[in-house]
């Protein structure tokens, strides 16, 4: 009795999390809805025709199904005897390779080949709403699959063992933070575009350099390797993945997110300039400021990971946090004006027994921290295919 107690408990502690995630975004819809009528009105129309078509169900169903059976199917699962994610966190990125561009290939091809674009762009409304618009409608289709996924697995994690509350939610809040970043580059796949199938081609072939970045070194030398794979959505990734939030991590997926949006809001407003005559210099005007705010993007990314600006440990055991005397200890030694840097080479293996699997996890998070605490002063090498 005690035991069902428990996990009732967890599971209304998920529900109200949950509630508390959701309640500014609906906050921030509702202000939208008051400030930019004509962008809640396309995110509407286009959240109600995704659920109102049997194809969005199909779709839900088999994003649920995937990520269940890619968390739970393994053997791999059985063996560690830890309740966690460790096995979904390991194939989400290219699980959301094939959803994400399900969802945005018909953000602006179904328009424009249904003819429905001329409606849109005569509207009484700046092309930041169109395209506003449209990704709130992506983003809340994504999230409502997200949610049915997290409701699903929680519940088998817990008819398992005792998973830990927070290091899950920091899990899928960091597959929702991942998702927003590849549903605005599908998005902008979309907009190149009026057929469907080549919608979802070219947003697959633009989000994979995010994902394959992480197996750079197959190509590419260690050292530029290493370099390559940082921009990676695994490495971003990895903090979510040891259930810490890092404003390097959320600062990554924003710029992502805003590159993205604007490059979407040239695309559509393209339409103004390209049956003009100075459609060549426009055109080189608009590719060099996309390249300006790519520069700036990946140097304010660059420039968060190097400050750390904050980590926070939102696992209920701490899972990922150093003490205070740990971390002083690694800042002493660290200093700047110290010639030496701290190397650190850890060799762990995946395949381990039972009773060392825990052990392995916490190292790695342990690890994980004593970088971000060191910095660039810090040199961290894994020797089981992982590289931070």
């Amino acid at each position: 009795m005690e035991l069902f107690a428990t996990k009732l408990s967890s599971l209304l502690g998920l529900f109200g999390i949950d509630i508390l995630f959701l309640a500014p975004l609906v906050i921030g819809l509702a202000v939208i809805a008051s400030t930019r009528r004509s962008a809640f009105a396309v995110f509407k129309r286009d959240f109600r025709a995704y659920f109102t078509n049997p194809t969005g169900y199909v779709f839900l169903c088999l994003f649920v199904a995937l990520s269940s059976i890619t968390a739970f199917w393994s053997e791999a699962f059985f063996s560690s005897n830890l309740a966690n994610l460790d096995q979904l966190n390991q194939y989400i990125p290219l699980i959301l390779l094939i959803f994400i561009p399900a969802i945005t290939m018909g953000i602006w091809a179904e328009e424009r080949r249904q003819g429905t674009d001329e409606l849109l762009l005569t509207m009484p409304a700046a092309d930041f709403d169109i395209v506003l618009g449209k990704y709130l409608g992506a983003v809340a289709i994504y999230t409502v699959s997200l949610l049915f996924s997290e409701i699903c697995n929680f519940l088998v994690l817990i008819s398992l063992g005792n998973p830990d509350l927070g290091l899950f939610l920091g899990n899928y809040f960091g597959y929702w933070v991942v998702g927003l970043a590849m549903l605005a580059v599908g998005m902008v796949s979309s907009f190149m575009t009026r057929n469907l199938t080549v919608g979802f081609i070219l947003g697959v072939v633009f989000c994979a350099p995010l994902v394959i970045a992480s197996w750079a070194d197959i190509v590419f030398s260690d050292s530029v390797a290493r370099k390559i794979s940082q921009f990676s959505i695994s490495a971003k990734f990895y903090d979510f993945q040891s259930g810490v939030v890092s404003a390097s991590s959320l600062i990554y997926f924003l710029m992502v997110i805003t590159v993205m949006i604007y490059l979407s809001m040239v695309l559509i407003g393209r339409r103004h300039w390209t049956g003009g005559r100075d459609r060549p210099s426009m055109t080189g005007h608009y590719v060099l400021r996309v390249l300006a705010l790519i520069l700036i993007a990946g140097s304010v990314s660059v420039a968060a990971a190097a400050l750390h600006l904050f980590r926070v440990d939102v696992t209920s055991e701490r899972l990922g946090s150093l003490s205070p005397r740990s971390v002083q200890l690694v800042k002493d030694l660290t200093k700047k004006d110290d010639p030496y840097v701290l190397k650190i080479e850890a060799f762990v293996s995946r395949d381990l027994p039972e009773d060392f699997v825990q052990k392995r996890f916490n190292l790695l998070s342990t690890l994980g921290e004593i970088k971000a605490v060191g910095g660039k002063r810090v040199k961290l090498r894994i020797y089981d295919g992982i590289d931070i």
